[in-house]
């Protein structure tokens, strides 16, 4: 059964997942909390990498010998490598007798493993990594195992969400270049009628500070350019889009402004509405 200091460990992985941006840093510091809990000697934390069929050392404790990091490690070899195959946790009392254990890191570190305790880390049904535990005083115990996998658990979930916060960001600073490097303007509103994006570009043409407009309601982001403001409206409440059409109207200075624009209506995967938005260029010249 688990102790009350061995809860505390769990309860503080879950309430530092707020700091997912920094995944590295946070995994080595679950390690270090791990094996002051479980008492044990050194220990590391992998990541599998599925396009090489390897497993990527994120987090080691115990070995300052920086031959480790360039050790590869391959899924199915070694106790580790098992352990991710076969999703099933092991503990090894006797490492030297055992078939599957790999000498290597011994062998080019001088560390000497007297017992493993090594959990899979899975995420929604699929394996994402291990954590392996070396040389408790003593035996590793079931009580060691249980806790070890309850973090294992909550590590998983914290890597998942990491990961998705990556990619998340790797989305949100692609859609951002694209719409710094629009040659036209775009604006985008959703449901309600608030402006959630407007590029640099449309701001230069109507001439707004984009951080002054970006959260307000489109009427009121606009009071100089009401006709933006009702194209944009008229498609959000309509729910039609509006195919190259031009529009002539006064910039905040009153000089004439002639744009030639086109409105769209953004939907999620599932089709369902989340507001509309407006591409337009500046005809001035042209018009």
């Amino acid at each position: 059964m688990l102790q009350s200091e061995q809860l505390k460990i769990i309860y503080e992985i879950v309430n530092d997942i707020r700091f997912i941006y920094d995944i590295n840093r946070l995994l080595n510091v679950y390690l270090e909390k791990i094996c002051q809990t479980v008492k044990c000697e050194a220990g590391s934390i992998f990541l599998t990498d599925n396009q090489r069929d390897e497993l990527k050392l994120v987090a080691a404790k115990g070995s300052t010998d920086t031959v480790i990091h360039s050790i590869p490690f391959k899924v199915g070899i070694g106790i580790c490598g098992k352990v991710v195959q076969t999703q099933e946790s092991k503990i090894v009392h006797n490492p030297q007798d055992d078939e599957l254990f790999n000498p290597t890191v011994d062998t080019l570190t001088g560390f000497k493993t007297t017992n493993i305790l090594c959990v899979p880390m899975i995420s929604t049904g699929k394996v994402i990594g291990a954590i392996e535990l070396l040389n408790k005083k003593g035996k590793f115990t079931e009580d060691d195992l249980e806790l070890v996998l309850l973090t294992a658990s909550q590590i998983s979930i914290v890597v998942e969400t990491s990961r998705l916060y990556t990619e998340i960001l790797k989305l949100k600073n692609f859609t951002d270049s694209i719409l710094e490097n629009m040659p036209g303007g775009f604006i985008a509103i959703d449901s309600y009628g608030t402006i959630t994006t407007i590029n640099p570009n449309a701001a230069r043409i109507l001439v707004v500070e984009r951080i002054a407009v970006i959260g307000k309601f489109l009427y009121e982001a606009f009071p100089h350019h009401k006709e933006i403001a009702d194209i944009l409206w008229d498609t959000n409440q309509k729910k039609k889009t509006v195919i190259r059409q031009d529009i002539k109207l006064l910039n905040r200075a009153g000089d004439p402004l002639a744009l030639g624009y086109s409105t769209i209506i953004i939907k999620d995967r599932e089709g369902n509405i989340l507001g509309s938005g407006i591409t337009f260029q500046d005809l001035t010249k042209i018009k």
